[in-house]
């Protein structure tokens, strides 16, 4: 007891006194803009757990104003006009984000005083604070402790026997023998019911409603005249009495509930109490008729009847007067597709008004409603609808409200509907879990379990995260009523969310492992044939016509606090990070944690996670070029040990075809990015499911061909890239999808989005991603979660455009970051402070020496490899103004001169390197820049850092040498002779030496590694980006290039490769292609032989950059088949690997013993076949 009146003592105090806070704005000229809407200035103060228990005022003051421009009063009047304040209204709001208040304010900061208008530039907001009554408070405490106690500590399907039986409609149903004789029961009178079946449940969190219905109630029955009569609720339910328009739960279509039989008497009730608490319902106040079975766009909740009504004819529907009501109102809901079109409706034969709709830009339809007042109805109601123009017209619902219910039943004498019997279900309790970090949702049909539980194995291992893995039948059973219901998903990550006592225990991720289709019921033609039990739930918005306001938003799942769900655009604030795998198929599951799982183990940890490429569409003068150069300066300045490159495609050549125009070079350069992979590929333009910008740089098919081994992040600010829950393949999931390449997640919209909001949000979600917190990178997950919240806080989208991004991967995965800093100590022995002048000179040897460290002191156990790059000076880059609607030349700052890549060792935390500056360089004042990139030998620690302290500029005096660089070069192998055969894609190498250093800069005019076929200008190809210098060394290295397919033949191929001092080199290759000729076959082995529980195949050939078909074999030493794994692409490297568990094709494992492996391998038809090998299996269990 006394600790309790100290509780309340010291609550007491807490709020017993005023609180200050203060906070001064200068406002940008940004802040300030008209352009097309009025500024509006935004901010969020943090309040914290406590906020609900004081009042809070702001006030401006010091305030200090700017008079606006004649332009600027102008546009204000155009757009407003209305009188001014003399100081800007706030407008405030109470936002609540994982358990904590925040309260937002806004200003529109344009006031007049004194006769002028003007702009409020700097001003001071002071918040006061004022507790509320204590009373008060000491009950909100308590509510937030009874909030953790509302939910069942196990749930009633945790123990006996159970089954499951539905309902299609709301009504009284009569529960017979036969049902529970089916479901295993044998005593009617010992069987209870449970559940509250299929009304579409609350979207907003409401505790009153969460402690209503959690877990599973039992339904009150009555016996009477050998009946069992229960009240069931179908998917259909109407808010009232005179509700005019009923509710539809657009995820099933029927209503479930559960029987058990019990030793216990079930709860019944008599036949008057019965009668009362089911009669008059507002069903019995309604006649509805709606058939749902066509879509005009694959998006969205709403579906019409599939009864076309073209121009010129009519359909009738009726309505029988259940209620026999002599007046009611008419609703009536009526679509077309896109265009203008004009119904005529009528009832009764009596002609209503004409219904007129019209389409936008992004609509694919349209949707009328009317209520109609109606008197002296009949015994059967006919609507009438007439298409007198465009067409054809789809009807959504007809539905009739009377002022009177039907007659009430006769519950001795009425014949009663028999629910239906659906399956018995196992005993599970999804009650009694306690908050963990990550959880994952998999299909009913639990085809995926497997791969889930390896990607939850990993998490637990790798990260030490706390997983769980629940089936969607399971959540639907306890938190819907056993009905599929998005909000079950909700409702029990809102359970796991509530019994999170401390912030750290908050769940962190939820990934939703398993593919969705908008038509969440499989009900429209384009999903009739899907399997709803392969597939999770899609949350999509009410519209279902339009490009831009149609969405599906996972991030609706993670909506956590009191009064969320119902305005996700501008209040409600994601609390859970989640991301989604579009997979259906255990062959899919698989490909997805692969490359999720390689990634985080970053076995292929490398320079190329260094490197950050921004990519920008021409187009809407400029917009898409200018908005991602914002986002990569902005990235840049924040993160400056990062290797940014920038493709803007009008800085290259834009060319005509018969189709349309393209940009080949860019197109060339980003395939070769992808190539070598990156740390994050970033784009920003137009786009569609199928294609990257109106020119086609990048194809669906280039995604899903992809052989890159290092996979990138992609994000794109773009339209329509993934919209994942239609039935036609996207860009986005097949990036995710392909097994050979393609990214570790994606990052994208689903519909059409707005340039004018996609920067923001594509900056915020760059920034975040980059970001650590408490010493480890943010999950990409958590990065979207604080994106979407950064878009409100600062007003910069308060639209459904950031809604349109989703994340196609795991959400706690994380982008492998460096948790270490690169130091540059010294070049050539001069130490980098602020006060030394370092310049480089062209043709002069420059070595460098760092070191790694961490909060200042050097990491003396790193020993590994570390890259670096050396970049000219900053310059101007000015476009060439080729697309029609730009104004001007777009203009931006880069680095595009690479004097040096190469790479060396790193030994107790220490480095050093040495290169050749090359003579082509910008000669203008400016720094260079070095971007160094390290890693461990183990690949567990990494390291990156930049230095720009010093100058590049000038020349030096050196030897008159004249000798251009040695080249060797071939063709498929080293074994190749000159005037061989090829197949039609062969891979080039040449290896290139030169005792004073290789130009692999080519800034000079003619001055690149060029690669020339039978001297054509348009298969001239510039190598100098495949290009590495040896390991420690500026004077040797190594560049190559897969040769786009040629014609069969005789063909001459030339290279050309300058040495620093600008002293040509040339090769000469002859050759001839011959479509028939088979790959070589240099290699076949296995990791493991003897196997015991898997082997790795491993096959090497030469036909690197090449389409190659590969077909492994295993078979039984008498040459029965047991096994054979085939599958083609194009080949990254001269070795192909492939993992066996020891499994046949039947699905048995292999028996001790010795057998044979053989592998085939062909490319253009053309065929060559190993010799087999022995393979000897011990112990395979």
């Amino acid at each position: 007891m006394k600790r309790k009146i100290l509780g309340f003592l010291l609550l007491l105090l807490a709020v017993s006194a005023h609180a200050q806070k203060q906070r001064f704005f200068n406002l940008t000229v940004e802040d300030v803009t008209i352009d097309s809407l009025l500024p509006h200035f935004t901010y969020a103060i943090p309040i914290g757990e406590n906020y609900a228990d004081s009042i809070y005022q702001l006030e401006i003051r010091y305030p200090e104003f700017l008079d606006m421009n004649a332009a600027d009063v102008a546009r204000y009047n155009a757009l407003s006009g209305a009188p001014l304040p003399t100081l800007p209204e706030i407008q405030q709001q109470m936002v609540v984000e994982r358990k904590k208040g925040i309260l937002e304010f806004s200003l529109v900061p344009i006031v007049e005083r004194n006769g002028k208008k003007q702009f409020l530039v700097s001003f001071m907001i002071a918040l006061t604070s004022k507790p509320r009554d204590a009373r008060q408070v000491c009950a909100r405490h308590a509510a937030s402790v009874e909030n953790t106690q509302l939910y069942a500590a196990h749930s009633v399907l945790s123990s006996g026997r159970w089954a499951k039986i539905r309902v299609p409609a709301n009504g009284i149903y009569n529960l017979t023998v036969d049902v529970v004789r089916r479901a295993g029961f044998s005593d009617l009178s010992k069987v209870r019911i449970y559940g509250y079946g299929g009304n579409l449940q609350n979207e907003k969190i409401s505790l009153a409603y969460l402690k209503e219905f959690d877990d599973l109630k039992e339904v009150p029955s009555c016996l009477i005249g050998g009946k069992r009569l229960f009240y069931g609720r179908g998917p259909v339910s109407w808010e009232s009495n005179t509700a005019l328009v009923r509710t539809r739960n657009h995820y099933s279509d029927y209503g479930y509930y559960f029987i058990t039989e019990s030793t216990e008497a079930p709860l019944t009730i008599d036949a008057d109490a019965f009668l009362a608490s089911v009669y008059p319902m507002a069903d019995d106040y309604h006649s509805l008729h709606e058939v749902e079975n066509y879509s005009w766009f694959p998006g969205g909740r709403r579906f019409f009847e599939n009864t076309p009504i073209p121009v010129g004819k009519s359909h009738t529907y009726t309505l029988t007067n259940v209620a026999k009501a002599a007046n009611g109102t008419l609703a009536v809901g009526v679509s077309a597709g896109k265009g203008r079109t004009t119904v005529q409706i009528e009832v009764n034969g009596e002609k209503k008004e004409e219904l007129r709709m019209s389409t936008g830009e992004f609509d694919f339809g349209a949707e009328v409603e009317r209520k109609y007042a109606l008197t002296g109805l009949r015994d059967v109601d006919s609507i009438k609808i007439t298409t007198l123009s465009g067409g054809p017209a789809r009807l959504d619902y007809v539905s009739m409200t009377y002022d009177t219910p039907r007659s009430a039943p006769n519950l001795a004498e009425g014949s009663f509907p028999v629910p239906e019997y659906v399956h018995n279900i196992t005993n599970q309790d999804l009650h009694s879990h306690t908050p963990v970090d990550l959880v994952i949702i998999i299909p009913t049909s639990q085809k995926l379990l497997k791969q889930a539980q390896r990607l939850a194995t990993f998490h637990e291992q790798h990260d030490g995260m706390k997983v769980r893995i629940v089936p969607a039948d399971e959540i639907f059973n306890e938190f819907s009523s056993g009905t599929p219901d998005a909000m079950a998903y909700r409702r029990y990550m809102k359970m796991l969310y509530d019994r999170a006592t401390t912030e750290a225990e908050i769940p962190k991720s939820l990934l939703l492992f398993g593919d969705c289709m908008w038509d969440n019921r499989m009900v429209t033609p384009e999903c009739r044939n899907f399997n709803v039990n392969d597939y999770l739930l899609a949350y999509e918005s009410d519209n279902s016509f339009s490009l831009t306001d149609c969405y599906i938003n996972d991030g609706w799942y993670t909506l956590m606090d009191e009064g969320e769900g119902v305005n996700p655009t501008n209040i409600d604030k994601e609390d859970i990070g989640v991301g989604r795998f579009p997979v259906t198929t255990v062959v899919d599951a698989q490909t997805v944690v692969d490359k999720t799982i390689n990634y985080a183990s970053n076995k292929n940890a490398g320079d190329w996670q260094n490197v950050i490429m921004f990519m920008g569409d021409d187009g809407n003068d400029n917009l898409h070029m200018r908005d991602v150069n914002y986002t990569a300066e902005t990235i840049m300045a924040a993160y400056p040990n990062y290797l940014v490159k920038k493709v803007m495609w009008d800085a290259y050549t834009r060319v005509g075809t018969s189709t349309g125009f393209t940009y080949p070079e860019v197109s060339s350069v980003i395939k070769q990015q992808q190539a070598q992979g990156a740390l994050i590929m970033d784009y920003a333009g137009h786009g569609s499911e199928i294609q990257i910008s109106h020119e086609t740089v990048l194809r669906i098919t280039d995604f899903q061909n992809f052989t890159n081994a290092n996979l990138p992040l992609w994000i794109t600010a773009s339209c329509d890239i993934m919209p994942f829950d239609g039935t036609i393949a996207t860009i986005g999931e097949e990036a995710m999808l392909n097994k050979k390449g393609g990214s570790v997640a994606f990052w994208g919209t689903t519909r059409t989005v707005y340039a004018s909001y996609n920067k923001h949000i594509n900056t915020a979600f760059m920034k975040h991603v980059l970001s650590f917190k408490d010493g480890k990178p943010i999950s990409l997950g958590e990065a979207q979660r604080l994106a979407k919240i950064d878009m409100i806080d600062t007003g910069q989208d308060q639209t459904r455009n950031k809604l349109q991004y989703s994340l196609l991967g795991d959400p706690a995965l994380s982008l492998n970051l460096p948790t270490l800093d690169v130091v540059i100590d010294s070049i050539n022995g001069i130490a980098l402070n602020n006060e030394n002048q370092i310049t480089l000179k062209g043709g002069s040897i420059a070595t460098v020496k760092g070191h790694i460290e961490k909060a200042s002191e050097k990491v003396k156990n790193f020993n590994g490899l570390m890259s670096a790059t050396v970049r000219d000076t900053r310059e101007l880059i000015t476009c060439k103004e080729q697309e029609e609607t730009s104004h001007t030349a777009f203009t931006y700052y880069d680095r595009q001169k690479v004097l040096y890549n190469g790479s060396d060792s790193v030994r107790n935390g220490e480095f050093s390197f040495t290169f050749a500056v090359p003579r082509d360089l910008n000669y203008a004042n400016g720094t260079g820049l070095i971007n160094v990139y390290a890693v461990s030998n183990d690949h567990t620690l990494l390291a990156n850092g930049a230095e720009d302290r010093f100058n590049i500029n000038g020349s030096e005096q050196v030897s008159n040498d004249s000798i251009g660089p040695s080249i060797y070069c071939y063709l498929n192998t080293p074994a190749f002779v000159n005037g061989g055969k090829v197949n039609c894609t062969p891979y080039f190498i040449a290896q290139i030496t030169d005792a004073n250093g290789i130009n692999a800069a080519g800034n000079g005019v003619g001055h690149d590694m060029q690669l020339i076929i039978d001297g054509d200008m348009m298969r001239t190809y510039n190598l100098n980006d495949n290009f590495r210098f040896d390991f420690g060394s500026y004077k040797k290295g190594s560049t190559y290039f897969s040769i786009p397919e040629l014609s069969e033949g005789r063909h001459q191929l030339k290279f050309r490769v300058w040495d620093i001092l600008n002293n040509p080199s040339t090769a000469t290759l002859d050759f001839t292609v011959d479509k028939g000729m088979a790959p070589d076959i240099e290699d076949v082995s296995c990791t493991n032989n003897p196997a015991k529980t898997e082997t790795t195949f491993i096959v090497t050939h030469n036909y690197v950059g090449s389409n190659v078909d590969v077909e492994l074999e295993v078979l039984d030493m008498s040459g029965r088949l047991l096994w054979r794994h085939s599958e083609s692409g194009v080949s990254t490297g001269n070795a192909y690997t492939v993992n066996w568990d020891l499994t046949m094709s039947s699905g048995a494992r292999l028996q001790t013993g010795v057998y044979l492996y053989r592998v085939r391998l062909s490319s253009g038809g053309a065929v060559k076949e190993s010799k087999a090998k022995k393979l000897i299996i011990i112990n395979n269990k």
